[in-house]
């Protein structure tokens, strides 16, 4: 008998396998897992493909899915359709990527920031209970995201270019990224229907550049972007009944030492102690299965 863990991401999809006393196994990657962009056929094709790799379906004991976007009825109805189609007769869980995200990054009570192209905090008591805030989506919420910061640079180079703000060394390193020459050029790339909000989000990084070297434009979208996240960590805490609790930076924007995740650690830490996760969603997700 085995059990399995699997985060499902917009780009790709991991699996990992632990026996029947919970030792690891093996990892193994696949492709996205996102059903409104892949589509239903592509999606049933993937869990077909994980399913036949893991092995027999029938000694798979527990499961659990964690993925973005499982609010969503249909992912857990062909779920449902595709394990039984497998053979497969245990116990599975389908939850959010925040919740494996935090029972990776931590045992006991606290909160998980989460910041890359999109935000979002998750947060559990001693108690048990949950609670969210963000994760809205980037056209009414996800402040402090990568989103956010790449918006706040492309608005903050127009800005500049009419005289708004002083300086303008954003405006011509958003030009250097983008091969123009005139703001014109911004916002064809900005309303152009090839842009998608990944695109926008890799503009987030001019800013922690030009943040490391001192530019005060760069600096003040980047303490926006850590105020907001601070915002969300607060309403979490609020909602629990807990304070000064452990808070795990996860997310592209904060996995590694940056000027953002410094500014951002600095704000939380009126409200907990800032850490790093304690292990990866991954390993959430597979620890989530075993303690069904």
């Amino acid at each position: 008998m085995f059990l399995a863990g699997i985060d499902g991401g917009g780009t790709h999809t991991r699996v990992e396998l632990r026996d029947e006393r919970n030792q690891f196994l093996q990892r193994l990657e696949f492709g996205p897992f996102n059903l409104n962009a892949i589509g239903e056929e592509a999606f049933r094709a993937l869990l077909r493909q994980i399913f036949a790799a893991m092995g027999v379906m029938e000694e798979c004991a527990k499961l659990c899915f964690g993925a973005a976007g499982v609010s969503n009825p249909k992912v857990g109805q062909i779920l449902a359709e595709e394990l039984e189609r497998a053979g497969f007769s245990g116990k599975w869980a389908l939850l959010g990527d925040q919740e494996i995200a935090l029972r990776g990054a931590m045992d006991g009570p606290g909160a998980v920031v989460i910041a890359g192209t999109g935000s979002i905090c998750f947060g559990k008591n001693a108690a048990g209970d949950t609670a969210r805030s963000g994760g809205w989506g980037h056209l009414i919420d996800d402040g402090g995201s990568g989103y956010a910061l790449g918006r706040d640079v492309l608005a903050g180079a127009v800005r500049a270019f009419d005289g708004r703000t002083q300086g303008d060394t954003l405006l011509r390193a958003v030009y250097e990224r983008l091969g123009g020459s005139a703001p014109s050029d911004i916002v064809s790339f900005v309303y152009s229907p090839r842009t998608d909000k990944a695109a926008i989000a890799r503009f987030s990084r001019l800013a922690l550049d030009l943040a490391a070297q001192g530019d005060r434009q760069a600096l003040a979208i980047l303490e926006r972007g850590a105020e907001d996240l601070a915002a969300l960590a607060a309403a979490v805490q609020e909602k629990l009944g807990i304070q000064d609790c452990p808070i795990a930076l996860l997310g592209g924007l904060l996995a590694d030492d940056n000027p953002y995740r410094r500014l951002v650690a600095r704000r939380l830490s009126a409200l907990g102690t800032p850490i790093a996760p304690a292990h990866d969603a991954l390993w959430g997700a597979a620890q989530a299965a075993w303690e069904l």
